[in-house]
């Protein structure tokens, strides 16, 4: 028997099974049940992307305390910046991408205009990044190059995807636009940090060192990680929340600003043309209003604040730390110890901090969610969100991660080696926990089994009967 949607149209229970695992509706009513292998493994691919980004956050974490004396010492160094595209792009970008395979298609209503190039664009960013790490630890230029020319490639595969769908919807909605603009930062972003590795071979570039580093890690940070999370985070966001009021127009205006701001400032850094301090201000404004309007969802929120709110929430007091260390880089002079200390924790609170707390917090509610769905469409044992959550140990993963990066920033600024180990040291357990317990989540995409609990013979779960 169907259900009713509160406007009185019918819901299709196998349709709304098969959105929410990513699959496309079937033509032919015979096939609802049984899709294809090609949609499955499509499904399947952003799981393929979380475990990848798992796996490489679990890699830096534990790498991280034993670079503290490098990170102090001057983060432009090879085993610093091997540490940061692990974060940067192992766990950050690969994360997003996957979230981005799922739901760029449901919220345009789009196919994916070349599906089998999906898969090969994985492989192609797996080699890729594993390249660009490997070799900027032991600081050999020309492979490194080499494997940012293959991350590049799966870049322009990676939008040759996302732009037909999110074209057509650029304007109709906030999601939509930011990841529009955020996917072409992307490409930006990808290109110039081939140009970087480049000219340690051939010397081509104009400029400075730190001004060419700092427009590609702000193009990157601002441009592709911020927008998209700002995008993104205004869909979630009240989906979790209720919230009694609409979400303002002025959310549309803060993806403008905050793109245009990150436009200008790239272009100031990398053209040496000045007007870097009044782009960072454009910048930390639309952040700020970015803030506002959330801060305006959670006062007039329906639902209680969970674990998924509360790192959202730490995530935007280390978003304002961010932004007010940025500023402060502007007044201190560049190759001071204390300007290095402070451009480490500035990283810090963005990467950790900011981006971290976000991703985390998400994927309490994503990650479980997208398996769920796999599992209905591939006709294995139904399982519930709360059957694939561990919800037990997020207290400690929050609190670890949360004062571990305090204690690393607060030495780092302090150039104290002990306080910012013990902060590093705080980061990588609380990783660690949280590494273990989604991977965990994880491995049931891949595996017909259930947990034990799921096994009970008096187990309801919502939906209708646990298929065989």
């Amino acid at each position: 028997m169907g259900l009713n949607r509160l406007d009185g149209s019918r819901v299709d229970p196998h349709r709304e099974e098969r959105l929410h695992a990513g699959l496309p509706s079937p033509r032919d009513p015979e096939d609802r049940h049984h899709p294809s292998a090609g949609q499955l493994r499509l499904a399947r691919l952003p799981i393929h992307f979380f475990a990848v980004a798992v796996t490489s956050f679990g890699l830096g974490v534990v790498a991280a305390p034993s670079l503290v004396d490098d990170l102090l010492d001057f983060f432009y160094q090879p085993w610093p910046l091997a540490l940061t595209h692990t974060f940067t792009l192992g766990w950050i970008t690969a994360t997003m991408m996957g979230v981005m395979y799922r739901y760029v298609p449901a919220l345009t209503k789009r196919q994916l205009r070349f599906p089998r190039l999906a898969s090969l664009q994985l492989w192609l960013f797996i080699v890729g990044v594993a390249g660009m790490v490997v070799h900027l630890a032991i600081g050999r230029w020309i492979p490194t190059w080499l494997a940012a020319g293959v991350v590049v490639v799966s870049v322009a595969l990676f939008a040759l995807n996302m732009l037909p769908c999110l074209i057509p919807s650029w304007r109709r909605g906030v999601a939509e636009t930011g990841m529009f603009a955020a996917v072409f930062y992307l490409l930006v972003a990808a290109v110039l940090g081939l140009l970087l590795a480049l000219d340690k071979t051939l010397d081509f570039l104009g400029g400075s060192v730190i001004t060419n580093l700092a427009g590609h890690a702000h193009l990157a940070a601002l441009g592709w990680v911020s927008l998209t999370i700002c995008a993104v985070s205004y869909r979630m966001i009240p989906a979790f929340l209720l919230p009694g009021v609409e979400l303002p127009r002025a959310a549309m205006w803060q993806l403008y600003g905050l793109t245009v701001a990150v436009a200008g400032l790239g272009v100031a850094l990398l053209g040496g043309i000045g007007g870097v301090p009044i782009w960072s201000v454009a910048v930390m404004l639309a952040l700020l209003a970015y803030i506002v309007v959330l801060g305006g969802l959670v006062r007039n929120r329906r639902m209680p604040i969970d674990w998924t709110m509360r790192h959202a929430l730490a995530g935007v007091v280390h978003l304002v730390l961010s932004t007010g260390l940025g500023l402060s880089l502007l007044r201190i002079d560049t190759g001071s110890a204390l300007w290095n200390g402070v451009a480490g924790a500035y990283g810090v609170f963005g990467l950790l901090g900011w981006v971290t707390n976000f991703i985390i917090g998400m994927s309490y509610q994503l990650f479980p969610g997208f398996i769920v769905g796999l599992r209905v469409a591939a006709g294995w044992p139904r399982l519930s969100v709360a059957e694939l959550s561990l919800p037990r140990y997020r207290p400690f993963v929050f609190f670890s991660l949360n004062a571990g990066v305090l204690l690393l920033t607060s030495g780092l600024i302090a150039a104290q080696v002990m306080l910012a180990r013990l902060g590093a040291v705080s980061v990588a357990i609380g990783g660690l926990v949280y590494v273990t317990v989604t991977a965990r989540t994880l491995s049931y995409a891949y595996r017909p089994s259930v947990p034990r609990a799921a096994s009970h013979p008096l187990r309801v779960l919502p939906g209708g009967p646990s298929r065989p």
